[in-house]
């Protein structure tokens, strides 16, 4: 058993480290699909950033595509790049088939076959069905029809939408009242009160079958070593954005079964990258350095901009409603406090030079801001998040984090005694 597992892993490693791989995508569309356009890019990529998304045409019920990767990664094929249904498949030397199907209101995109290490995915899949697929199914059914019949969430859940309705994303007034509404989605959500008393006990044998689906999967994943469960984990620490708790379980599971596999694969780098900006704590270090531009496109070392000072980082884009309300919730609270060394340290993560100038001036900030333009210097990976909204941490002047709070109101007490404000 063990002569032949070495043997295994050691054909993933060389099967991880091939460069200049050629993947061939056939799809098929059925009658009735009206979309004739899909979008395929990279795992991780951002929807805003233009030009890592390759736009796929149909033609006759069919659609082609050639993909030249150095390594073997993980893509999605979406029916539209901000919504929509979607499927993930491995960029392998081989041809990965892909339907179309219509189901429902929806479309059901899928992938039937592909290269080894799809296979393998595949072949996992396949048994996980038989064994739960059943159950899953009805479950799914009973829980759609609560939907159709407007019987899925309880009645406080849905007034909250009329709550939202009552403030605007981009006012710094209305920040805080909307963190409070979001945090109690969250909360009803953990604990199933969003749900109707039939939804309830629905979603509760929902997740007592996710457990054993999940429980089955790792035993079989640790039987069977799979590139492709790596690059998923990492997918779902992608969505974990920059909650360490949301994440836990995805690292122990990376550092329980791949953190030896594919040792030549660049997927170990992004996933350290994401658990060294995760654990970006209260009481815990912040960076020594990194590097953002100007405005104007100047490197700047961002380390000496906060270092030895009482600072507030300020990560956030012209595009992030919530980011620019959190930003400008802080501008009297920095007012307040710079003449006693209180210090912010903006940076926008932009595709677009335009609308960031015209949200610096609109939003009016008192300080300047850095940009990491098209991800040019990583700088949200590097905190953790791939994707999503921005990030709001105040540091000491010995480069401890003293919070990741993005509340102006719970700041200030902290502000005040870092800066020894009595």
């Amino acid at each position: 058993m063990k002569k032949t597992l070495f043997f295994a892993l050691l054909a993933l490693c060389t099967l991880a480290s091939h460069a200049q791989i050629k993947c061939h995508i056939e799809g098929t569309v059925a009658d009735g699909v009206k979309r004739q356009t899909f979008y395929i890019s990279q795992q991780g990529t951002s929807r805003d950033d233009d030009a890592k998304w390759t736009e796929v045409n149909v033609k006759d019920g069919r659609f082609a595509l050639d993909i030249v990767a150095d390594t073997t990664e993980m893509y999605e094929i979406r029916e539209d790049r901000w919504n929509g249904r979607y499927a993930i498949f491995l960029v392998e030397n081989d041809t990965v088939r892909i339907t179309v199907t219509p189901d429902g209101e929806h479309l059901r995109l899928e992938v039937v076959a592909g290269g080894p290490e799809q296979e393998k995915w595949l072949k996992m899949e396949r048994q996980s069905k038989a064994l739960f697929g059943q159950e899953e199914e009805m479950i799914e059914r009973k829980l759609d029809s609560l939907g159709e019949n407007n019987l899925y969430y309880s009645e406080e859940f849905r007034n909250l939408d009329k709550e939202f309705d009552k403030y605007d994303r981009f006012n710094p007034d209305h920040a805080h009242a909307l963190d409070l509404l979001y945090a109690r989605i969250d909360s009803m959500q953990h604990d199933k009160s969003a749900y109707s008393p039939e939804a309830r006990t629905l979603k509760i044998a929902e997740d007592s079958l996710y457990a054993q689906v999940d429980a089955w999967e790792k035993a079989y994943k640790a039987d069977h070593p799979m590139l492709y469960g790596l690059l998923y984990l990492e997918r779902w620490l992608h969505y974990a954005y920059d909650d360490i708790n949301k994440a836990k379980p995805y690292l122990d599971e990376y550092h329980q079964l791949y953190e030896h596999l594919f040792p030549n694969h660049p997927v170990h780098r992004r996933i350290a990258t994401k658990e060294r900006g995760l654990r970006l704590q209260p009481g815990q270090p912040y960076f020594d350095d990194y590097k953002a531009a100007t405005a104007d496109g100047e490197s700047v070392s961002v380390g000496s901009l906060y270092r030895g000072r009482v600072t507030i980082i300020n990560l956030w884009g012209s595009w992030c409603g919530p980011c620019r309300a959190h930003a400008m919730a802080l501008i009297p609270v920095y007012k307040k406090y710079r003449d006693a060394g209180l210090n912010v340290v903006s940076i926008a993560r932009e595709w677009d030079m335009n609308a960031f100038r015209r949200a610096m001036e609109r939003d009016k900030y008192p300080w300047s801001s850095l940009v990491d333009y098209k991800d040019q210097y990583g700088v949200w990976e590097k905190h953790g998040k791939n994707g999503g909204s921005g990030k709001i941490m105040l540091i000491d002047r010995d480069g401890t984090i003293l919070s990741t709070s993005n509340d102006a109101q719970e700041l200030e007490p902290l502000i005040k005694k870092a800066l020894n404000i009595e």
